[in-house]
């Protein structure tokens, strides 16, 4: 491409949807987990000490005690009703070293549609800072840990996660069978490996 493509681009979300919509059926924009985003709440599930684990280390990055406020995971990017799971697509700014931590601490049990490595490799070499508020890269990263971990909180499919400049996402077509079919092969790899 000559001319630069820009990773807010919102017709490339806009052509994600429609192929989800495709390949599934029903597809929630935006939608509300319904899940905490503090810690305590989820006492009593396995996976708390997992998730205690990763909320320490994140607290020792850079001394931010406090750097989740608000009492609901904010809503995922999208939601495939049915067979059920979650597609978030991650820009570079979600490539920091909080992410690498809580990616680093994730229990080798827990079932994840992507690779987690290269999440890793990437958060190395992107490593993205944004301190606006100052503790924002600790708050996203613990926000995609939490939906990372929906799958076992709501006995749903692993998080499928896409990362936005992978393909030029808006040059695909719902239209087009070839686009459709390659989409579906795509997601459907991300969740077999996740077995």
């Amino acid at each position: 491409m000559t001319k630069k493509h820009s990773e807010r681009y919102k017709e490339c979300k806009r052509k994600i949807f429609e192929l989800l919509t495709k390949n599934y059926g029903e597809v929630e924009i935006g939608y509300n987990l319904n899940l905490p985003s503090k810690l305590e709440e989820y006492k009593g599930y396995d996976f708390y000490n997992a998730l205690k684990t990763i909320y320490t280390e994140l607290q020792n990055y850079r001394g931010f005690r406090e750097f989740v406020r608000a009492k609901k995971l904010p809503n995922v990017d999208y939601y495939v009703v049915n067979p059920g799971f979650v597609v978030e697509v991650d820009e570079s700014q979600h490539f920091t070293k909080p992410r690498e931590i809580t990616l680093r601490n994730y229990p080798e049990t827990l079932r994840l549609g992507f690779d987690k490595i290269k999440w890793i490799n990437l958060c190395v070499k992107l490593n993205r800072h944004d301190n606006d508020p100052f503790d924002r890269d600790e708050k996203r990263a613990w926000y995609d840990t939490l939906r990372d971990f929906s799958s076992v909180s709501l006995h749903i499919l692993p998080t499928i996660r896409i990362l936005q400049d992978e393909r030029i996402w808006c040059k695909l077509s719902a239209e087009k069978e070839e686009d459709v079919r390659w989409f579906k092969d795509f997601i459907q790899e991300r969740l077999e490996k996740s077995k």
